[in-house]
């Protein structure tokens, strides 16, 4: 009785140790049931549980592509932040020539920007050019209502700096009281000089004086801020034209009690004015020119000024750009506050595509973590797999389980139909080391065809990473120190 006590209790130590036994075995040994019943596996269960491991094996490439599409993500979006400060430095340091306050008045001219985009309730029917448009030649051809919808955003910008340049003071505090605000154009001075000169011209000959006469006055009639001035130096002029003819100013023409009203600023003429077509259709024009090339064209040139704006970029009388063959294609143009709306939803598109990249990662991981578990492998859950010293050690240790497994099914192997397809499976496995295609018992046959169409795949993915890589580089590239076509 005692005998058969001791027996009892040494196989119970014996089963209690079996599992702790089968644990310490490597990866892809034996199971714990093997240990447990000594009854060998079906060849077919192992062998599901190879294809388990290539299944497993290919899923940490698409891990580590899943990591380094967050990392480049992550750089992108880091860009972005970066250009979108640039573009915020450059353009306070734009204003500040103005401005005592351009940090604050270019965030205002942000707000402004952002809510009537918000409110803007328009819907685009044809954003791009018809083909027969296209194909008219020399110069691209756009029909009105095209323009209007390729520029809406562009409009939105013009309109605001129009407000700005034009209205100083109701952005922000001058930098100095006694200087102009913004600059004039070269066009605009030289039509108002000319009003000035025909005004006093046709005065002084109303009144019978010899027409070089004029006020005297500085380059301060060209500022809108000192109308006043301009006013008082007309007047006292005025005053001697009259005081040898009283009778005369009785009777002066309406189109001569008051001289030219200075024009207000403009925004530099890349910002503001739309090349489309030719003078031959200037119904294509929009928004209108600015008033003095408004001038240009209603006078048929009479008037043009060889050393103004338009001069320099058009060919006189054609309002083709210089140095542009085949014409100026509109979609091209940008000023400040629509290259702030491209790069605000570069800022904004970077981000969400970051955080659904993160959610892919933490699905990918979560994935290969329950494959692991399956076949007792560790991972931790921080890994980064873009580096090599971490991906690495787990990618050979799932190697490791997959081809131990192959050795166990490869020793039991007979000649009965499940050692046959056991066998067609496993030599599958083994021609693709690298885990490259999904394999079953249904396509092991096909395995070569297999690794050619996903070789084939392979190939054509670089060469859409590398088309994106050149695309994002390209857009990445700096602004122009004067902020205004973006990276133009």
């Amino acid at each position: 009785m005692k005998k058969t006590s001791v027996s009892l209790v040494a196989l119970a130590v014996m089963l209690c140790l079996s599992p702790m036994m089968a644990l310490a075995q490597p990866a892809g040994t034996q199971t714990v049931s093997e240990q447990t019943d000594k009854r060998p596996l079906p060849v077919l269960y192992l062998t599901n549980k190879a294809m388990e491991a290539h299944m497993l094996l290919g899923q940490l490439p698409m891990l580590k592509q899943k990591a380094q599409d967050v990392a480049e993500q992550q750089q992108a979006y880091e860009s972005a932040q970066e250009r979108m400060k640039q573009l915020d430095d450059c353009n306070i340091k734009q204003l500040s020539g103005q401005f005592k306050n351009p940090a604050a008045v270019w965030q205002k001219m942000k707000d402004t920007y952002d809510a009537k985009e918000k409110d803007l309730a328009i819907y685009v029917n044809s954003a791009q050019p018809s083909l027969a448009s296209a194909e008219k030649g020399a110069g691209i051809s756009y029909s009105d209502q095209e323009i209007s919808e390729l520029f809406l955003h562009w409009s939105l910008g013009k309109d605001i700096l129009m407000d700005v340049y034009a209205n100083q003071d109701k952005w922000g505090e001058r930098k100095s009281a006694k200087s102009p605000s913004f600059p004039l154009w070269k066009d605009q001075k030289h039509f108002f000089d000319k009003d000035w000169d025909d005004y006093y011209t046709k005065l002084n000959l109303f009144f019978g004086m010899p027409p070089q006469g004029r006020p005297i006055i500085d380059d301060r009639k060209y500022d809108y801020k000192y109308a006043d001035e301009t006013k008082k130096a007309h007047d006292a002029y005025l005053k001697l034209l009259t005081a040898k003819s009283p009778k005369r100013r009785l009777v002066l023409p309406e189109n001569l009690k008051n001289p030219p009203i200075a024009p207000r600023p403009l925004p530099p003429a890349k910002e503001v004015t739309l090349y489309v077509g030719d003078i031959e259709n200037t119904q294509q024009i929009f928004p209108e020119w600015p008033e003095p090339w408004r001038k240009q064209i209603e006078n048929n040139f009479a008037n043009f000024n060889p050393k103004g704006e338009m001069a320099e970029d058009f060919i006189p009388k054609t309002f083709r750009l210089k140095n542009q063959i085949a014409g100026y294609d509109p979609t091209k143009q940008n000023n400040r506050l629509n290259v702030y709306q491209v790069e605000k939803k570069r800022l904004d598109g970077t981000k969400k595509i970051l955080q659904a990249r993160q959610t892919a990662l933490a699905s990918s991981k979560q994935l290969v973590q329950k494959s692991l578990d399956r076949a007792g492998i560790k991972m931790s859950s921080d890994i980064d797999a873009t580096n090599a010293k971490e991906y690495e050690p787990l990618l050979n240790a799932v190697k490791e389980y997959k081809y131990g497994l192959i050795e166990q099914i490869e020793k039991r192997l007979d000649d009965s139909t499940e050692s046959l397809t056991a066998k067609n499976i496993l030599e599958a496995l083994k021609k693709d080391v690298d885990g490259k295609v999904y394999i079953s018992a249904s396509n092991a046959y096909n395995v070569d065809q297999e690794l050619l169409a996903a070789a084939a795949k392979e190939a054509l993915m670089k060469e859409q990473q590398a088309y994106n890589a050149k695309q994002q580089k390209e857009a990445e590239q700096p602004f122009t120190q004067n902020c205004l076509l973006g990276v133009k």
